[in-house]
């Protein structure tokens, strides 16, 4: 081999090593963009799901909170029969045909508790045992007063000041102790305590408070 052959050989093989660096370079450029674009779209999907589940935790809060209110509201008009279930009923489960709309629902149930609790008027039957009561009621508020007198006139000294203003407070306070008996037979048949039963019952106290203090 000539020298002029091996230095053309040489720069021949100079050409190919450069050629082969650059591609290589290339190669690793393009491989770097790639991880790099890959990292961002992973990124980007991580942001993504985490924007979701934050939507997705606010919403299970809210629908919560609001399916909450209206179990309450069941429990508080409804009385008893709901109030003996510990918690509101877990969330149903839709057919995979079915579009779950959460706030749908809980309008649903909001408006069929609306229709279903009518509260209506305590019935004629209820006013004996109302007029009964609200009298036991006047009797026993009566009684104490009588005590608080007794007690006043017999040890004397600071009880005989403040016993009488305590009989005072119980004698006025008596045409009102029927009310909440009222409350509770109001609360089990589920009506309303209307402006008729509580006059009832406010006048069974008045008239049982101001006959016994005429008969003593």
């Amino acid at each position: 081999m000539t020298y002029h052959t091996a230095i053309d050989k040489l720069a021949r093989t100079y050409t190919e090593v450069d050629a082969q660096r650059t591609e290589a370079d290339e190669w690793y450029e393009r491989q770097v963009a790639a991880a790099a674009r890959a990292v961002d779209e992973a990124a980007g999907a991580v942001e993504a799901a985490q924007r979701a589940l934050d939507t997705a935790t606010e919403l299970v809060t809210r629908i919560d909170a609001e399916a909450e209110e209206v179990w309450r509201t069941t429990v508080r008009r409804l009385g008893p029969p709901a109030a003996r279930y510990a918690a509101a009923p877990p969330p149903g489960h839709p057919h995979t045909d079915e579009e779950y709309d959460p706030d749908q629902l809980i309008a649903m149930a909001s408006e069929l508790l609306d229709k279903t609790w009518r509260p209506g008027r305590m019935p004629q039957a209820a006013f004996p045992t109302l007029v009964v009561l609200s009298a036991l009621g006047a009797a026993v508020a009566f009684a104490l007063r009588e005590a608080a007198l007794w007690a006043g006139r017999s040890y004397g000294g600071d009880l005989a000041v403040g016993l009488p203003v305590l009989a005072l407070v119980v004698t006025l306070v008596a045409p009102f102790v029927g009310l909440w008996p009222a409350r509770v037979v109001a609360d089990r048949r589920h009506v309303s305590l209307d402006a008729t039963t509580i006059t009832v019952v406010l006048t069974t106290g008045l008239a049982t408070t101001v006959a016994l203090y005429l008969l003593t």
